[in-house]
């Protein structure tokens, strides 16, 4: 599956007590926190003069909340896509975060019992994201995606881009290469 060379937006979704505990969250629906909301308000005063013209959302509470609150303060519409949910950690959810190890694991094969497996999660990841690719009407009106860590992880693989972790509510700007044996590019909205 090939994605098209149209530059997007993507955000984390705002912290929860989840994030804070430091455990898997994987789609167990944990809401935003206060300071989630607070972090989604100010992550507005990036977006809002960027050229963003429709916002996708996976439909998990901590990223369509964070998503509802982008959409009211840049009055964009938003679409709901299934594929752009963060993985299903299984037995995992709820417990201490040890990333290195059970992520190179699973990675290689290893899922842990009741999760999705690497390459499932992936191919998911790389639909939503065509999808929502899809949904970008010119060069120039742009899609935000809101969506969670695993999913910034997956695209980041997707896209040949180096993998390292985002934090809540940063807002980045995905570039499409100049040239096929080049990569994408990512930069941080808002910061020079």
């Amino acid at each position: 599956m090939t994605i098209p060379h149209i530059p997007f937006y993507f955000i984390r979704h705002g912290q929860t007590d989840w994030n804070l505990r430091g455990v898997y969250m994987g789609t167990s629906d944990i809401p935003l926190n206060e300071a989630g909301i607070e972090q989604a308000k100010l992550a507005t005063q990036l977006l809002k003069r960027e050229p963003i013209n429709h916002i996708i959302t996976s439909p998990l509470l901590r990223a369509a909340k964070t998503a509802e609150i982008i959409a009211k303060i840049i009055e964009k519409p938003i679409t709901i896509m299934e594929d752009l949910k963060e993985c299903c950690w299984g037995i995992k959810e709820g417990m201490p975060v040890d990333a290195d190890a059970i992520f190179d694991q699973w990675i290689d094969g290893d899922t842990p019992k009741g999760a999705e497996a690497a390459h499932d999660f992936d191919e998911r990841v790389k639909r939503g994201l065509k999808d929502a690719l899809a949904l970008s009407q010119q060069p120039s009106q742009l899609v935000l995606i809101v969506g969670h860590g695993g999913v910034f992880c997956s695209i980041q693989r997707t896209l040949s881009a180096p993998l390292n972790n985002i934090k809540n509510c940063i807002p980045v700007y995905y570039r499409p290469p100049n040239h096929a044996e080049h990569s994408w590019s990512l930069s941080y909205c808002g910061i020079n």
